[in-house]
This record gives structure tokens, sequence and C-alpha cells, in this order.
């Protein structure tokens, strides 16, 4: 083939080469595709950067915006505070705590605590600009969503000493009318012979510590109203329907069995603790449910008991053998009681279980016990100083003697000492020796028999030089307080009374 002109074919070239060299398309196959833009992505590009820049500008503006006011939906003490700057907040606080009272209520307690019963310190700008500073800004976005309850941010200062006692009154004053809580507790069951268990009580009267402590949290937050609950009531601790209650009244069964006896000198019984009383001392244990006894309880118990115990110079009254009822008080004859371990050893002795009898010291000891002001001897002497008689009845009441007798001139000096006694001594023969005021020998009496029972200087003794016994010889030749008797009847009670023996003078 010619070539002609300037024509020049590239035979290495192919016709889609150069059609691609043109910056045209060829799809697969040999097909012809649009031209592509350069520009596309790079508007996009573009577009994308502006959005960023403006959810930035819009996260930093809303960063900056918040850290100085409070999130939508954010209230103190149900106030609005939404897109508030924190100056509204230390307003709000500083008009709150300018007129703040508390009124706490509920349970038919009732009560206001007013502004200025107790000082109130607070620093509201501090709080407002803490609080927005706590605010999580950087989730904004999110929190912007939210409820926000700032009202527990508050936290005033105040008179807790001087609110205690204030609030304190208030509910003593109110706990003295509602019914006391008490425990599921023992009690004995006479017709059935066996400890029970009484159900516990809910009762009404408020827990002042809890209270308190409530409301002082409602004070430090400046909230206006406290309520008063159930949860805000005394609880019992203990309650029957509780497993560990029965076990512990299976103890009790097995610890005190029987009544316990106390007596007097190992002998003389003197009280029983019979088991009603024995429940009445009892309580369950809230810590680890043990039957224990109520150590106050039972000292009061145990002191009350014992009080008439203690005889020596008390007035007792009795009746003679005679059909005679006769009055009398002071003298050294009687019990002393050592009560001030007694309740010690009762309430260590019956802690161990299986008590059946107590003993109970005593420093002296009469001849019986009967309760208080009533006869607490056997055997003894009845000096009648109205009848001018001695009696000597035994333990049975037997009448074994009785004579006249001469007592002391009825003066302030000289009359005999009424009481009841001990026959402190006996000699044979003695010399009896009286003295004046200025401590001189006033006189010195030799006697056969000699029975002291007032220390050493009034007793029975002989006394020869009178004429006569009984009557109303003593008014006008008493003796100087002693007993005086006949040769004989000196020797019979000499020969017939022991030391130890009791004497009563008496009218």
């Amino acid at each position: 083939m010619k070539q002609s002109g300037s024509y020049v074919n590239h035979p290495e070239s192919s016709p889609m080469q150069n059609i691609s060299s043109m910056g045209v398309g060829v799809a697969k196959g040999g097909s012809l595709t649009a031209p592509r833009p350069k520009s596309t992505k790079k508007k996009a590009l573009i577009i994308a950067g502006i959005v960023v820049a403006l959810l930035l500008a819009v996260y930093g503006g809303g960063a900056l915006f918040f850290s100085s006011h409070f999130f939508p939906n954010t209230v103190l003490n149900d106030n609005d505070l939404s897109f508030q700057p924190s100056d509204a907040l230390a307003n709000q606080i500083q008009e709150q705590a300018d007129s703040y009272s508390l009124s706490i209520e509920g349970e038919g307690f009732s009560y206001t605590f007013e502004q200025g019963e107790t000082a109130i310190s607070i620093d509201p700008h501090k709080i407002a600009e803490d609080t927005t500073k706590a605010q999580d800004i950087a989730l904004w976005p999110i929190e912007i969503f939210q409820t926000h309850d700032i009202s527990d941010v508050v936290v005033a200062s105040y008179d807790e000493a001087g609110f205690a006692d204030s609030l304190s009154a208030q509910i003593e004053e109110f706990n003295a009318t509602q019914t006391a809580s008490a425990n599921a507790h023992f009690a004995f069951d006479e017709e059935a012979g066996t400890y029970t268990l009484v159900p516990e009580v809910y009762g009404t009267q408020i827990d002042a510590e809890k209270l308190l402590a409530k409301a002082g949290e409602a004070i430090k937050s400046m909230r206006t109203d406290c309520e008063v609950t159930q949860d805000d009531l005394i609880k019992p601790t203990v309650s029957a329907a509780d497993p560990r209650s029965l076990q512990a009244l299976q103890k009790v069964e097995e610890l005190f069995p029987n009544a316990v006896t106390l007596t007097l000198n190992g002998s003389v019984k003197a009280a029983t603790i019979d088991k009603p009383t024995i429940a009445e001392w009892l309580y369950i244990n809230p810590d680890d449910f043990s039957p224990q006894l109520d150590k106050d309880v039972l000292a009061a118990w145990v002191d009350e008991a014992t009080s008439g115990m203690n005889t020596v110079g008390t007035e007792r009254t009795w009746t003679r053998e005679d059909g005679k009822v006769c009055t009398v008080s002071g003298g050294t004859y009687g019990w002393q009681v050592d009560t001030s371990s007694l309740a010690d050893t009762v309430y260590n002795t019956m802690s161990q279980g299986g008590a059946e009898t107590i003993d109970i010291p005593c420093s002296q000891s009469g001849g019986q016990y009967n309760g208080a002001g009533k006869r607490d001897w056997g055997a003894y002497v009845d000096v009648d100083l109205t009848e001018q008689t001695a009696r000597y009845y035994d333990s049975s009441g037997n009448l074994l003697h009785s004579c006249g007798i001469v007592s002391g001139l009825p003066t302030a000096d000289r009359a005999t000492p009424t009481g009841v006694y001990y026959l402190n001594a006996k000699q044979s023969p003695s010399t009896l020796t009286g003295y004046k005021p200025n401590g001189e020998i006033d006189y010195e009496t030799p006697v056969s028999y000699w029975m002291p029972f007032v220390g050493n200087s009034v007793g029975l003794h002989d006394a020869t030089w009178q004429s006569s016994f009984g009557g109303s010889r003593y008014k006008t030749n008493g003796s100087h307080g002693c007993v005086n008797l006949s040769l004989s009847d000196a020797q019979w009670f000499y020969e017939n009374l022991s030391t130890g023996t009791c004497i009563i003078t008496h009218y």
C-alpha cells in the first residue's frame, strides 16, 4: 500500500490505545464510558470538614456555656435551675437560708424547726461554683437529656448539740404518750406449770437517734421537709416466732426447774423466789438469743425482800403467849444481814442454773424470821415494865418461870431502857459499880447473880435490899435501871438462861 501525505501508520499502537490516550474510558469488552470529574471527591471532603467544624464549634460552645450554667432538668429542692447561671443557685441557697425552716412530721409527730433556733452557716457562692464545676461538661450532649437533682450538694453546718437538745425534748414529750415497743419475753403459766413466751409488741415511740440523724441531714441540705416513717420508730429486736427464741425457752426450763429458797444461817427460811418471779427477771439477749437474768431487776427484788431482814432495833409487834399484844423497838437483838453482796450472790448462783437454796450471809442472827416487824426470837425473857413482872417462855411458848420485879426509877436518868436484847454474860458473884457524872464512884454493890443485857451496865440481878417485888414499888424505890429480882428468882434465871438468850423489856 502506498503512503500518502504525512500519514504515518504505527503498527505497534492499537486503536483502543489511542482512544484511551484521549481520556475516554474503555469498558470491559471494548465499550466506551463517560469521563469522571476529579473534583467530586474533593467536594465531599470539604463538606465533611465543614460539618465537623460546625459540630466542634457547637460542642465547644456548649461546653463553654455549661461551664457556668446548669444543664436542662436541673432542680434544687424542687426549684428549676435549667440553663441558669451559677449565681442563680447561689441566690436561691441564700434565700432559703434566710427564711429556712424544717417541718418534721409523720406517725403522729409534728415539730417545726425555725430559723434562729440554732445557728446555721453556709457559703452559697462557693457551693454554686463547686456545683457547676462538678457537672460532666465533656458529656454535655448526653447530660442535657438527663434529670439532675442537686439538692444534696447544699451542705450547711449548724449547732448540732443545740438542735439535738431541742428535737430530743420534743421526742421525749411525744414518746411519753405513746406505746413502747417490747421484745418477746418470758412469763410463767401457773395452770400449765411451764415457762412461756409472750409475743413482742410493736409500739409507736420514735427512735430519737434515727430521727436526729435524719433531720440533721435535712438541715445540712437545706430541705424543708423531713418525714417521720415507720422506719424511724423503735422496733422490738426479739420475736417470739424466732426459732432462737424457742431454743432460749427450752434453756430456761433446764436452768430454772424449781423455785429457790433464801435461808438465814443455812436453816431459817427467809424468802422464796418462785417461778413467776424468776420469769420476771429473765430476758432474751438480742445479740445471741441466750436467756439472761436482768441484774438490776433482780437486785431491786433482793433489796426489797431483805429490807425487813435487818431487824436489829426495829419495831416489832407480837402477841405474848398469855394473849397480850406487845410492841417494842430498840435493842441489840435480831438479824443483821450483809446485803452488800447478796444481789451478786443470788445472781451468780442462779446464773449457773439448778439452784434450790441460797444462804444469806449474816453478821448477826435471831432465833427465827417471820418478816419485817414481827417476832424474830424463840425462847425469851419477857420483862413487862408496866406489870412489873418477868416471865420466861421456852421456844415452844411454855411459861417456865414468872416473878415480880423492881425496875428502874421512872426518871430520865434511871428508867430501865426498853428494847430487844441478848443476854451478854453471866457472872456469880459480882460487884456492881455505879459512877457519878464526874467519873467518881457512886456506889459498889455486891450481888450473887449478875446477868447484863445492855452492855455491862444494865441487867438482871438479885437485890436483897428490896423488901418486896412487883406492884408500884419501882416508882419510889426503883433501881438505877437494872431489873431487881429476889435472890431465889435471880438464881433460877442464872441457872436456866444461857448467854445469847433474848431479853425483852417493854411496857
